[in-house]
């Protein structure tokens, strides 16, 4: 499906694999953007999506497509182990942006290396498939910088970080830090659920202090409310991760009390975040789901605005960095651990079926059955 009249950006995608078709489909639905070449070490991968997507320019390594394509949008869809040197060379091709997946490294060292490459060229460099992608989130933060809730005491993460602090867990840290007004933490306390001198990921809880005042509570287990809240002098946010709600004091109260508070209705959509996930459109794709296109669209918005990405690498840098000082700081008898953290060489392992290759991890059978669902037929 090579790139259409309306599509102003190449995009070379490096793995063709489960979560890359997803993301090749959310750039043809942005309508802005297109797959011009593909990259795979996977020949299986890589005959599927060319015959699916009728593309000739496909490639078994993504150095050869580098220096062969004109690329403008570099999406490296990689295992962790294999995406900062993948990164790398896209930064080194010059392209326009580079969007790669969640945690973008397991040593902070990679994460500056990666962050500071894309700088210094001035490279858009997103990281993640992130719920801070959503334009509903958005929308409150703007509410809540508008100063009508009044100012930001604090923040729960309400359904914790189960057993990853790195992988998935880097999704409630960044919405963390995006109701924190994306302020750097000043320094953490934390508590790992298992071994706290063990470099791989787990769950983990936690206290920080971002450097406005602003206070975040990082729970480890699930519980009946969940989500995210955001707490104001004069009013409530809070996210299930599927419905948004907001309550604002009532006028004349001074002090205000959940009794006091009142939800104002209409700010946000009444449908899931996640409406349209699993149905198929007239040709037999599957919707590549709303969070994944408001990643592509962030990614296409800040090239066209020449601004940051909503899920920056930076953003991803420093949400690895805010797990590692929650360990760092459990290895020292549950003390405040100053950020930015010193020791760069610090690392976090994520789960085996985030750091290797899917197919590696889960089997051929399993691996194959997931790629059918895409598209019918």
């Amino acid at each position: 499906m090579a790139a259409g009249k309306e599509s102003k950006y190449r995009v070379g995608l490096i793995g063709c694999g489960r979560k890359g078709t997803q993301y090749a489909r959310a750039f043809h639905v942005s309508g802005m953007a297109e797959v011009v070449a593909v990259a795979d070490t996977d020949a299986e991968n890589l005959e599927l999506f060319c015959r699916r997507y009728k593309l000739k320019a496909g490639y078994a390594s993504y150095e050869e497509m580098l220096e062969k394509e004109e690329i403008d949008i570099a999406a490296p869809i990689l295992p962790v182990n294999a995406n900062p040197a993948a990164v790398m060379a896209c930064a080194e091709a010059g392209v326009k942006a580079i969007m790669c997946e969640k945690p973008m490294a397991a040593t902070l060292e990679d994460a500056d290396r990666m962050v500071e490459a894309c700088k210094a060229k001035g490279i858009t460099f997103a990281a993640g498939d992130m719920d801070r992608n959503l334009p509903p989130y958005w929308k409150a933060r703007e509410i809540i910088e508008s100063g009508e809730l009044g100012e930001v005491q604090s923040i729960n993460i309400l359904h914790g970080s189960g057993t990853e602090i790195s992988g998935g867990g880097c999704q409630q840290l960044s919405l963390l830090r995006m109701f924190a007004g994306d302020a750097d933490v000043a320094w953490v306390i934390g508590w790992m659920a298992e071994d706290a001198f063990s470099d791989y990921d787990q769950g983990a809880a936690g206290y920080f202090r971002f450097v406005n005042g602003i206070e975040g509570f990082m729970h480890r287990k699930s519980n009946a409310k969940n989500g995210i809240e955001v707490l104001c002098s004069r009013g409530v946010f809070h996210s299930d991760v599927s419905f948004l709600h907001l309550w604002k004091a009532k006028e004349g109260v001074e002090q205000p009390s959940w009794a006091a508070l009142e939800e104002i209705k209409g700010v946000f959509p009444e449908t899931s975040l996640w409406e349209g996930s699993g149905t198929y459109d007239a040709e037999g794709w599957r919707y590549p789901g709303n969070r994944n296109i408001a990643t592509v669209v962030s990614v296409i918005e800040a090239l066209e605005h020449g601004t940051e990405p909503r899920s920056s690498g930076d953003n991803g840098r420093k949400v690895l960095e805010m797990a590692i000082g929650l360990r760092e700081s459990h290895r020292r008898g549950h003390v405040p651990v100053q950020l930015p953290l010193k020791d760069r060489s610090l690392r976090l392992f994520p789960h085996k079926s985030r750091w290797l290759y899917k197919k590696e991890v889960y089997g051929q059978e399993w691996y194959a059955k997931q790629m059918t669902t895409h598209k019918r037929g």
